[in-house]
């Protein structure tokens, strides 16, 4: 049963409210958001650059924007009159970013059916950027109109309406009554508040942002920026201080960026009505990232994770500097097994962002599982000096270390981390195992043991807390009858867990059950067949049956996956063994050492 420590899951729910939209949820699948993917042209007139097409076709399938736009816009120039070459180079340029796109967009409104989704964006965007409010309206009016559409139509036209200075008729439309039963309600009165206060109006900001929240009682980063906001600017610092800080202060992933947020505590988080454009995307694209969680096939959320990504590029064209969309954005390429994209994009992040310690953070971990470790613990280091008093960052070291096998470096870092937890009365059961793994590695059993205990006490009927114990206690011949029940415990609790099983049949052995120990070590085998130290405990048991021949097939086996030095010697001992003792010899099973 080999034992790693539970890897933190770090999810952005904390960035935006998690909560899924109740009814009316829109359809992601929509055509609208539906990108084709680039094929080869059929009956490509001979004039097009066949070189640079094809440099385009395969940089396109790897969703490499920029190379596909350049490709395929050197192509077009020798053809400029092929339409499916022009859309396939207007859609790279498009999600590349490419200052291109604004021109490919207009060239495919004369297209017959070029009117997109992404055309409008495009057209206007640019509008919103150059400060042609009734251009950008106008343009994103020409979305094709479908469930999610008709959810980001209204944002975008009252922010053009906040851009031309039109408050009043900005919040009438996102507040009117036609909209009450939309499932975007709640976000439509927020957008409205940050409108309020954008018009200096303080009262009717308040009175929107308490609507919103009674509406959707969950919070999400915009929302408290704003509402701290708002209280700084009324008069009320401390409260907007304590707001920020009950936010931060549950040691979550922004708890990285409490400093820089209270000192940008004065600043709205939504300075211009650019920026209300640019946050609406950013909605969208978490609606689409929630839909895509939960896509029922792999095709379906990847399709999904485009669509969000694009809603996130078309954000980021308006403000290069906005962490959510960066971090949110990032999460994605890595969901698509992009991961040097990832970090791209939060490396190009400004340092003056208040969630640069957050993006920093997140470019270690990813790092970490490019196996660039020596770069992503100089950066974890760096944040848990900075953050003395935090568990996130010198945790992720501790199973950065860990991972490197440098017991002794993840115990002093899981050992930080841990008294830091306990001063926050933020201690969980899982970091105690991580560092009890750690120990267990050093050969260190009473230290590992006793974080164990402390973390039952957390958690009575945690399945991998109680194997870990039970299948401790078995490798060292202690407590051994309370251990198999422990492991019956841990099987009943989670009985398709391969691991588990292969512990209790052990276990089984050891008390000498040898049909009941087989039994689950064959399927446990069966399970997991690439796993050494299950087929070694298979060897055993057939060993004891008198099965020696395939006994020692199993060690041969364990043997060539490539196991870690401790089953390496165990095996190697178990085949040494089988040459000289009599087949009727019951194995030896040495107890493992309970200290270094």
């Amino acid at each position: 049963m080999p034992i790693r420590p539970v890897l933190p899951v770090l999810l952005l729910a904390s960035l935006l409210s998690s909560t899924a939209l109740a009814a009316g949820q829109p359809n992601a699948e929509s055509d609208s958001l539906k990108l084709a993917a680039p094929t080869p042209l059929s009956g490509a007139a001979s004039n097009i650059s066949a070189p640079d097409y094809l440099v385009g076709l395969i940089a396109a399938r790897a969703d490499d924007y920029a190379t596909a736009a350049q490709a395929f816009s050197k192509a077009l120039a020798l053809d400029p009159n092929n339409r499916e070459l022009l859309r396939q180079t207007f859609s790279e340029a498009a999600l590349a970013g490419s200052p291109e796109a604004v021109d490919l967009a207009h060239r495919m409104l004369h297209q017959p059916g070029g009117k997109s989704i992404l055309t409008a964006f495009v057209i206007g965007n640019d509008a919103v950027q150059h400060g042609r409010w009734e251009e950008a309206a106008q343009a994103y009016r020409t979305m094709p109109s479908d469930a999610l559409t008709n959810l980001l139509s209204p944002l975008l036209q009252a922010w053009c309406l906040a851009g031309e200075k039109k408050y009043h008729e900005a919040i009438s439309l996102l507040t009117d009554p036609a909209n009450a039963t939309s499932p975007a309600t709640p976000f439509y009165v927020g957008h409205a508040g940050l409108i309020a206060m954008l018009s200096g109006d303080t009262a009717q900001a308040k009175h929107l942002y308490d609507k919103a929240a009674g509406l959707f009682p969950a919070t999400d980063l915009l929302m408290t920026r704003a509402r701290a906001n708002l209280l700084w600017q009324t008069g009320h610092q401390t409260e907007a201080r304590d707001l920020l800080r009950t936010m931060t202060g549950n040691d979550t992933i922004l708890s990285l960026a409490q400093p820089e947020l209270q000192a940008a505590i004065g600043s709205s988080p939504v300075p211009s009505a650019k920026d209300g454009v640019a946050h609406a995307y950013v909605l969208v694209a978490f609606i689409l990232r929630q839909q895509a969680l939960h896509a029922p096939e792999m095709d379906s959320m990847q399709q999904i994770d485009v669509a969000s990504a694009m809603m996130l590029r078309m954000a980021m064209a308006l403000d290069p500097s906005l962490g959510i969309a960066r971090l949110m954005l990032s999460e994605i390429e890595e969901s698509l097994g992009h991961r040097d994209v990832a970090i791209s994009v939060l490396q190009d992040l400004p340092s003056s962002n208040p969630l640069i310690r957050v993006a920093r953070y997140n470019i270690a971990l990813l790092q970490d599982q490019s196996g660039n470790r020596e770069e992503a613990r100089k950066t974890l280091t760096s944040l848990a000096h900075d953050a003395p008093t935090l568990v996130l960052p010198v945790r992720a070291l501790g199973t950065s270390l860990f991972e490197s096998k440098d017991w002794s470096g993840a115990i002093d870092a899981f050992s930080k981390a841990i008294a830091n937890a306990r001063a926050s009365h933020t201690l969980d059961w899982s970091l105690l195992f991580e560092r009890a793994a750690a120990y267990e590695r050093a050969g260190d059993w009473p230290k590992a043991e006793a974080d164990l205990l402390e973390a039952r006490k957390m958690v009575p009927d945690e399945p991998l807390v109680l194997n870990f114990l039970g299948y401790g206690w078995i490798q060292r011949g202690l407590r051994m009858k309370e251990a198999q029940d422990l492991l019956q415990r841990a099987l009943s609790l989670d009985p398709d867990d391969a691991a588990i099983r292969d512990s209790l049949g052990w276990a089984l052995l050891r008390n000498n059950d040898l049909k009941g120990a087989i039994r689950l070590l064959e399927r446990a085998a069966e399970e997991t067949p690439l796993d050494p130290e299950v087929n070694y405990h298979l060897g055993v048991a057939y060993w004891d049956m008198g099965r020696a021949t395939e006994a020692v097939d199993q060690w041969n086996i364990a043997l060539g996956l490539k196991p870690e030095d401790g089953d390496r010697t165990r095996i190697e001992n178990a085949l040494n063994f089988s040459k000289t003792a009599d087949p009727k010899t019951k194995f030896p099973i040495q107890d493992q050492s309970a200290t270094p």
